[in-house]
């Protein structure tokens, strides 16, 4: 039997839309407890997806943007591209009210500028196995799940993969 994305998928799946205020997506993520939501255009189709690195990632690289060459392998030299690092450096004292500055303004940016545009989806009908090898492929947490017209219908993370695995092998232990 082969089991389908639709088997596994939360239904409920809670989305913003792109015109939603980052101060609006914390509380909402706050609450929720969730890491990542879906961003749906007025009629309810995929048009991205943010999380909480995303938020984090913009945050660092404001307080703390790179320089110039950065990035480019020095084999001598140890790369400091951490967001956490980032953000720690932005906190020190020489840079607390430029960060607070950065944190106000960060809150009244909108989730189209910080969200990922790319939308890594499947249909509720394919096969588990696929989904599975879009998570290892793509090295993400969550697949979105969206009908013929890319309408959100469904959400799976890898915490329902851990789930549905934990089901399947408690029932073969029998």
């Amino acid at each position: 039997m082969t089991v389908l994305a639709r088997d596994v998928m939360k239904s409920e799946v809670t989305t913003v839309q792109p015109d939603t205020s980052i101060e609006d997506l914390i509380q909402l993520l706050r609450v929720s407890h969730f890491t990542a939501v879906p961003v749906t255009d007025a009629e309810g189709r995929a048009v991205g997806l943010i999380s909480e690195t995303d938020i984090l990632r913009a945050l660092a690289y404001t307080i703390s943007p790179p320089q110039s060459g950065e990035f480019a392998t020095q084999p001598d030299k140890p790369r400091d591209k951490g967001v956490t690092t980032r953000i720690l450096r932005g906190a020190q004292r020489e840079h607390q009210v430029h960060a607070q500055t950065v944190m106000k303004e960060l809150l009244t940016r909108k989730v189209q500028e910080l969200m990922t545009p790319v939308v890594i989806s499947c249909s509720p009908e394919d096969a588990l196995s696929t989904v599975c090898e879009t998570f290892v492929w793509k090295e993400i947490h969550r697949v979105v799940v969206v009908d013929a017209e890319r309408k959100v219908v469904g959400l799976i993370t890898t915490l329902d993969l851990a789930e549905a695995f934990g089901k399947d092998l408690k029932s073969r232990e029998g």
